[in-house]
């Protein structure tokens, strides 16, 4: 094993986290927790992504992220388009590609078919989910990043309350 094995190894067991993967093109746009919340997936590229295998985790208080969807097969993006991941009350306007039971925990996890890390969000300090700062809570409001889904692997800079949707 080189010497980047071993340190993303280390790291993999240390953490129990997967590595991301360079400059992926869907982001976390948006997220509202809760039976009625819903997390959108944007792709910031010029072109379709496949989803087909992708996982949502949700970072829940325990000490690993546990599953929240599994994106079905035949399931992409077109280029600039949103990908929805909604809880089963969800009553928006937008529609719907992924239904679970509730957008669960205080953030989530994006990862690729290979399970290697897309991107992630969180509102708590101690999640593990979190980019650098946890994004400040919006108590009941979605976190929401700018309209290009603009990523600077810091959630406090990337998110905001959203007013009006």
């Amino acid at each position: 094993m080189n010497l980047f094995g071993q340190g993303a190894a280390f790291l993999l067991a240390l953490t129990g986290l997967p590595l991301a993967t360079p400059a992926q093109p869907v982001k976390i746009h948006e997220v509202l927790a809760g039976p009625a919340g819903y997390i959108d997936l944007h792709n910031t590229s010029g072109g379709t992504v496949r989803l087909d295998g992708w996982v949502i985790k949700a970072c829940t208080g325990g000490p690993m992220p546990t599953d929240l969807a599994v994106v079905p097969a035949g399931s992409s993006i077109p280029p600039g388009g949103h990908y929805l991941v909604v809880g089963q009350y969800f009553a928006g306007s937008t529609g719907q590609d992924t239904v679970v039971e509730s957008i669960d925990g205080d953030g989530q996890l994006l990862l690729d078919r290979k399970r290697a890390l897309v991107d992630r969000v969180a509102w708590a300090p101690s999640s593990p989910c979190r980019e650098r700062d946890a994004a400040q809570p919006c108590d009941g409001l979605p976190l929401t990043r700018d309209a290009a889904s603009t990523d600077t692997d810091d959630n406090r800079v990337d998110f905001g309350c959203e007013l009006e949707h």
